[in-house]
């Protein structure tokens, strides 16, 4: 059997009195944020929470589990501005993250959260609806960001996504255009199939095409598509293009990494951007100005999302029997050089 870890291991380790690993343990003040959380961590490492569940509440006060996939987490122009905006309000807030991955091929409950050592999750991106049904079974408070869920009752912190296309669209048709296209893939994502629908409602609403889906199927690409943008598969993204009924005035995109992908595409192809093409993007990430012509697109205000996520999970967390909400950040039309 193991020792038994004693306050005074954990001051021993830390260099500290036993009196101030009790403040910190017994969750009062007289310490600074810095000392209370490397106690928490300290004491979490040693074991100290495992037979002890007055403290180990005290410790998952201070802790919210983060779960995206890796890719995700390693990605730089969006999802890493909404970590960016979660780890500045849990500061804020002395609150640490716990970050998890999620293995897309085996969906599991983390450690920390079937330990209860932390006292609520944020799900960033894309994730399944069951794996969701799975995490509100351990009763903690969850938001998701960037994604919804059409089975599961769960606070989401979502931007604008059909507006976005919907005014992106109409700003087309008001310049003239008569033959425009989506491109993104609508199984990949809530937020994709979104931003299609924004796109065609625009189509309806202002277009004299008759048959709207016959339309859409003539100028657009929307299947089997992400995975060639994520890997800057340019050349099955020229494949993509060779399918097409017939090349459009300008695209609509998914994001910004698939418009940048298109146009990479479009210009191996011996099309000139915004003459013969013209492209808009959704996001405004940094590469929109990096690229030329720098990509016309829809500013997402991704930082403030994971400020807004951590918190509703902290009013959550005191407001457990309230309605559930889903909070929808408006975005705004960037006009920039991708669109003639």
């Amino acid at each position: 059997m193991s020792k038994k870890v004693t306050m005074k291991d954990i001051a021993e380790s830390l260099k500290l009195s036993i009196n101030a690993v009790s403040l910190v343990l017994n969750n009062k003040s007289g310490v600074s944020e810095k000392t209370r959380s490397l106690v928490l961590k300290t004491a979490n490492d040693m074991g100290y929470f495992d037979r002890k569940t007055k403290y180990l509440n005290t410790f998952a006060s201070k802790n919210i589990c983060l779960l995206l996939e890796r890719r995700f987490f390693k990605d730089p122009y969006f999802y890493s501005k909404i970590i960016q905006g979660i780890e500045d309000e849990a500061k804020k807030n002395s609150i640490t993250l716990i970050v998890n991955f999620i293995d897309p091929e085996n969906y599991s409950i983390p450690i920390c959260v079937q330990e209860k050592k932390t006292s609520a999750v944020i799900a960033l991106g894309n994730i399944p609806n069951q794996y969701i049904a799975d995490l509100k079974k351990m009763n903690l408070p969850m938001v998701l960001v960037d994604n919804t869920s059409f089975m599961e009752n769960v606070d989401s912190i979502v931007s604008n996504n059909s507006f976005g296309t919907y005014k992106a669209t109409k700003y087309l048709i008001d310049k003239g255009f008569k033959n425009i296209g989506f491109f993104g893939d609508l199984d990949y994502s809530i937020s994709i199939k979104e931003r299609y629908f924004g796109y065609n409602e625009a189509l309806k609403d202002f277009m004299v095409a008759k048959n709207i889906n016959e339309y859409t199927g003539r100028f657009s690409i929307t299947r089997n598509l992400e995975e060639f943008v994520i890997k800057s598969d340019v050349k099955s993204i020229i494949e993509k293009l060779s399918n097409i009924k017939e090349m459009p005035e300008a695209f609509i995109c998914s994001n910004d990494s698939a418009a940048i992908q298109l146009s990479n595409a479009l210009n191996t192809l011996k099309y000139k951007i915004p003459k013969d093409v013209s492209i808009i993007g959704f996001d405004d990430t940094v590469l929109c100005n990096m690229v030329m012509p720098k990509l016309t697109t829809v500013k997402v205000n991704k930082e403030l999302m994971g400020r807004k996520a951590v918190r509703r999970l902290l009013w959550r967390i005191n407001h457990r029997d309230e309605p559930i909400e889903s909070i929808m950040m408006e975005v705004e039309l960037i006009e920039r050089d991708s669109v003639r």
